[in-house]
């Protein structure tokens, strides 16, 4: 039992990871990107593109796929998010769907329904004190910790983190201030699009990659995201580890309930706190 629930917290790891993505995109610009999945995906099918197939390194092709995501989410960016800008959320909300649809073509259309292991994935069991873990899911748990980490000082001591808050409140405030708020929105998309490189680079270690590898991010990620709250970075974190441990607990009881769980607790949620833990509750006057 215990394994079980040490396994789910690492894990938790990963869905933190994703929910990330998510957040540091609305955090910025108030868009919920729903493309964030699929551009996991696209780039896990790159990434052993390049080191099963063409032969590059794993030291050589992990940092090439990172590059190739930030530039990646830039591009989705300029060319499909922001003439759209000003218009109403589900305008921005039915572009990233596209963009989603769009993605998981591109891969079937790429590497057709193969499923992949990537090459550098651990094997066995790595035993740390009384407890047996999957080595992919431990060194994912210990990057999503670093990132948090470091996205917590980014948007706490850095003039980025703080434009980005200012451009999240309020695009003409932040105008005011001095601050571009389109370069901002690119900063944002281009970092989400490098955290979906590592998300691709970890999910791979614990998943198969699969040409529904975008549909299993976007499962996991959006429940982690709405527990934890939309614009929340420790609401990622604790939302993450939370889904993790309940859905090894269910697992452990009863297998069947180990995809369903996720979305149970993200009915409950909206039900009960839509704007999640730690999100911040906006009350408007109508």
């Amino acid at each position: 039992m215990d394994d079980v629930l040490i396994q789910g917290l690492l894990v938790g790891g990963v869905y933190a990871l994703i929910a990330l993505g998510f957040v540091l995109v609305f955090k910025s610009s108030l868009v919920l990107n729903l493309a964030h999945g699929e551009l996991i995906a696209i780039l896990s099918y790159f990434l052993y593109q390049i080191i099963a197939i063409w032969g590059l390194s794993d030291w050589a092709g992990i940092p090439l796929v990172v590059a190739s995501g930030a530039l990646l989410g830039l591009l989705m960016e300029r060319l499909a998010v922001r003439p759209l800008l000003g218009q109403p959320f589900l305008s921005l909300l039915m572009m990233t769907l596209m963009l989603s649809f769009l993605l998981k073509g591109v891969v079937v259309l790429v590497w057709g329904s193969d499923s992949f292991v990537l090459p550098f994935t651990p094997a066995g069991q790595w035993t740390i004190g009384p407890f047996n873990v999957i080595p992919g899911a431990a060194i994912s748990f210990v990057v999503a910790v670093a990132i948090f980490l470091l996205l917590t000082a980014l948007f706490r001591y850095t003039k980025v983190g703080l434009s980005m808050r200012v451009v999240a409140a309020d695009h003409e405030v932040a105008q005011s201030l001095g601050i571009r708020v389109r370069r901002v929105f690119s900063l944002s998309w281009a970092i989400s699009g490098s955290f979906a490189a590592v998300c691709g680079v970890l999910a791979g270690m614990v998943l198969t990659v699969t040409p529904v590898m975008g549909d299993l991010a976007l499962g996991k990620g959006l429940p982690v995201l709405l527990l934890g709250g939309l614009n929340s970075i420790p609401g990622a974190m604790a939302g993450g580890l939370i889904i993790g441990l309940v859905e090894a607990l269910g697992s452990y009881y009863q297998p069947g309930m180990k995809e369903i769980i996720p979305w149970i607790v993200m009915l409950i949620i909206l039900l009960v706190r839509p704007y999640g833990l730690f999100g911040e509750r906006r009350i408007e006057r109508i």
